[in-house]
């Protein structure tokens, strides 16, 4: 069955279809928690959180196929509840010269989340989910000049960060 039929079935009140979907995307949910959270069992809270909150309101979904993009963001709004549970931690300072590829990619996490939400937003569901502009907009319930701005705005505060400006191209 497919993703458009399995989706129908959940938008008529069958359980196991969207259970279905959601088991198909639970890896993609938890790489983007634990993205921003850092810690496998907030991560897993917060797959968790993201089926029940999708089955409590799949009714709301206002466009099918925007599904997986509407998936993501209640992704982001439970990430971004458990983070604000989660006592603060300092930005640890790093070296000007990263020496591997996990190094950047580290400071490319902590760069990216002292960002302005709206502009992670955005950033994420482009970069990492690979989202076209306009479904971004929809989903945000932004106009598409708005969401562009963001992102543009974004990566040029990520650019301006230090080893990122060095060691990523930022940019599609």
């Amino acid at each position: 069955m497919t993703d458009s039929e399995l989706l129908q079935q959940a938008l008529r009140g069958d359980q196991n279809a969207l259970a279905t979907l959601l088991q198909a995307r639970q890896d993609k949910l938890y790489r983007t928690a634990f993205f921003y959270l850092h810690n496998q069992a907030d991560a897993l809270d917060v797959v968790q959180e993201v089926a029940l909150q999708t089955m409590l309101s799949i009714h709301k979904l206002k466009h099918p196929a925007y599904f997986d993009t509407w998936l993501v963001r209640i992704a982001l709004n439970c990430t971004f509840k458990q983070m604000r549970k989660l006592p603060a931690i300092p930005p640890t300072p790093s070296s000007q010269d990263p020496t591997s590829a996990s190094d950047l990619h580290q400071d490319l996490q902590r760069d990216l989340a002292q960002l302005p939400r709206r502009y992670q937003e955005v950033i994420v569901l482009y970069y990492l989910h690979d989202r076209p502009l306009a479904e971004i907009s929809a989903v945000l319930h932004l106009p598409l000049g708005t969401v562009k701005s963001r992102l543009n705005r974004g990566l040029a505060l990520l650019r301006q960060k230090g080893a990122v400006a060095h060691g990523y191209q930022l940019g599609k």
